[in-house]
């Protein structure tokens, strides 16, 4: 299903046959999603997170009376009871007490997001991948106004403000209205939101509601004093969005120079002020073989978190999309960034959602998975959660907020608006038909729609939009969606000749042995050798054959070529 942008009409989306490439994908599950499907246990659920006249529920009401030194003699006498038995259970679990109490019982945010799950069990049942009654966390553009001009800037931002932006005091009503709903994380953004007049008035509402909030900022203005500021204001998190390692070429993607060192200055600021600070980094086909250099750069810095920003041409990214990485190139990429994940020297995140699917494909059952855009986790566990939360999350768990007011699924999909906070409430526009179809990764196009990973990734809408005009296409980013991508570029780009495997082998990679020959669009080509194929379009091997230039080492080619063994172990061609 899709909207159609002349009728806003919920229209089906009449998917053509696709060549399915199966995964011998492990089965795992936990006792906790069989106590979560009772009917009962649905009901129980609806009936602790009914809010009363105080806005509060009994679930929010169990964790703030923890073992609480604060409350009277007759509020703790009334507790002991529960008290007793959730001690009880912790020690059973080998939980530590003082710390379960600070992270999750007596922490506002992790409080707001279980009540918020509980109640979307409630409403939903246990679905996969899980709706939400409203969003986990938000991003929201607070300003239109910036201090630079970056090229792929999905915003399309300006040196001054839209002239219809939010007043400060309706901007306090939204988050107020937000809390209310349960939603417990909001990332501010912009243009930059350090220009914002009135940043310091949304940080405090934020602060009162118990908001866990996170800025995200180019990093120019983070001046010791800043930080300092925003520390005691409750930010949590600030992350800094860095182009390049190389000075010179950062200043030219952002249009200033000095830009990259007042950034890096901005980053060990906040790092000084004891926040935590994470460096987001959005790649091209000319820089994605600088990904490990990018990462140990940010350790070296001092940041805990590395964020990969998928290329999305919307906004000012569409006059640069040639720039845009080839499904080859992000298979390696998001390869790459499972391997630090596992590594556990920085914390990594993806809004690629084929992240998720390499954390499986190229990891162990008992190694770290990401759950989705800003989480990760150890063992099967986290492999089960991941496929309730994981994968692309705009408008399921996520959406975003203009200047103005309006709602959208996601930053990168501002041409589909599905709300005016102006004129709605945001429990009214967050119940709407396009996030209802969001939610549906059995409805997509293309191998999106039939893939075995569908629950752990399902493709990112946005590309999906940006490229064919059909949020709910396949995306052709993935090298499982490679004959879109062909198709899509067919037109502006030469064909790339490239080493194939035959279909009758069992293993080995791409490169040397391989026979040459044109990439055609063959169910036998998708069924075996999609992966291999593609990946090897990212290889110098393969693009020297081609006249093309890559910048990839010799030790990258080699990954290359072992993601193919991988693909050919692992992918079987349907009875």
């Amino acid at each position: 299903m899709y909207i159609d942008n002349s009728t806003r009409k919920v229209m089906t989306y009449k998917r053509p046959q696709v060549s399915k490439v199966t995964a011998s994908l492990p089965r795992v599950h936990h006792a906790l999603e069989d106590i979560l499907s009772k009917p009962s246990v649905r009901k129980a659920l609806i009936k602790i997170t009914k809010s009363s006249s105080d806005g509060k529920c009994f679930l929010q009401r169990l964790c703030e009376n923890y073992d609480n030194p604060n409350l009277d003699r007759w509020t703790r006498w009334r507790w002991a009871l529960v008290n007793s038995v959730i001690d009880l259970g912790l020690k059973k679990a080998g939980l530590d007490k003082q710390t379960m109490r600070e992270h999750l019982f007596h922490h506002p945010p992790t409080v707001k997001s279980l009540v918020l799950t509980a109640k979307s069990i409630g409403a939903y049942g246990l679905t996969v991948p899980q709706r939400f009654t409203a969003p986990l966390f938000t991003v929201w553009n607070i300003t239109q106004a910036c201090n630079l001009t970056c090229k792929h800037c999905y915003q399309d931002a300006k040196h001054k403000p839209l002239a219809d932006e939010l007043t400060t005091d309706e901007k306090l009503d939204l988050l107020d209205q937000m809390a209310d709903e349960w939603v417990p994380f909001v990332a501010v953004a912009g243009g930059e939101p350090l220009i914002a007049q009135d940043l310091w008035e949304v940080l405090a509402k934020c602060q009162q509601r118990g908001t866990h909030v996170t800025v995200a900022t180019n990093g120019m203005l983070l001046t010791p004093e800043m930080c300092a500021r925003l520390k005691e204001a409750g930010v949590k998190y600030i992350e800094v969005s860095i182009d390049s390692i190389i000075p010179e070429e950062h200043d030219e993607f952002r249009g200033m120079r000095g830009a990259w060192a007042r950034s890096i200055q901005g980053i060990k600021n906040s790092v000084a002020a004891g926040i935590r600070t994470g460096m987001a980094v959005c790649f091209t086909r000319e820089t994605v073989h600088t990904v490990d250099d990018v990462v140990q750069f940010a350790i070296d810095s001092g940041c805990k978190t590395f964020a990969h920003f998928n290329f999305i041409p919307v906004g000012r990214g569409k006059e640069i999309m040639h720039h845009d990485m080839t499904p080859g190139q992000r298979e390696l990429l998001t390869r790459k960034l499972q391997r630090h994940l596992q590594e556990g020297r920085i914390s990594v995140v993806s809004t690629a959602p084929q992240f998720g699917r390499s954390c499986i494909v190229y990891g162990s059952d008992e190694g770290v998975f990401a759950t989705g855009h800003a989480g990760k986790g150890e063992g099967k566990k986290t492999m089960v959660l991941s496929r309730y939360i994981g994968g692309c999350g705009a408008g399921r768990c996520y959406c975003s907020i203009q200047p103005n007011g309006i709602i959208n699924a996601c930053v990168y999909i501002p041409s589909e608006e599905v709300g005016d906070i102006r004129r709605q409430s945001f429990k009214e526009i967050w119940d709407n038909a396009l996030f209802d179809t969001l939610s549906d990764r059995d409805d997509r196009g293309d191998h999106c729609g039939v893939c075995d990973y569908k629950h752990y990734c399902g493709g990112c809408r946005a590309r999906s939009l940006s490229y064919t005009g059909d949020i709910q296409a396949g995306d052709p980013g993935c090298v499982y969606n490679y004959e879109e991508w062909q198709e899509l570029t067919a037109a502006s780009e030469r064909t790339i000749r490239l080493p194939v495997l035959p279909a009758s082998a069992g293993n080995g990679g791409c490169g040397t042995g391989c026979g040459t020959h044109s990439l055609q669009p063959t169910p036998q080509f998708v069924q075996l050798t999609a992966a291999v194929g593609v990946a090897a379009v990212s290889t110098a091997r393969a693009a020297a054959e081609a006249g093309v230039s890559t910048g990839l080492t010799e030790e990258e080619i080699r990954d290359v070529e072992d993601i193919g063994d991988r693909f050919v172990k692992l992918f079987t061609r349907p009875n």
